[in-house]
């Protein structure tokens, strides 16, 4: 994985991607596939007597910038 660039002394970061996404459906694609096939090998757990998913999403929020190149 690419290295991020740290912005400043907020939590706050930037990575360039190599190829930018064609487009909010290839984005989903992407999170679809990590979540059906566990790229990482997460492990289910159980919480409350509840057994978890090993991967899910528990909040979804992006944000990114176009910048105009010279």
């Amino acid at each position: 994985m690419a290295d991020f660039v740290s912005k400043s002394v907020v939590k706050s970061s930037v990575r360039e991607l190599s190829s930018p996404l064609a487009s909010k459906a290839e984005l989903n694609t992407i999170i679809g596939t990590i979540l059906a096939d566990n790229p990482w090998g997460c492990t289910p757990y159980t919480s409350g007597g509840e057994t978890l998913p090993a991967v899910s999403k528990s909040s979804e929020y992006y944000s990114g910038t176009i910048e105009a190149v010279a």
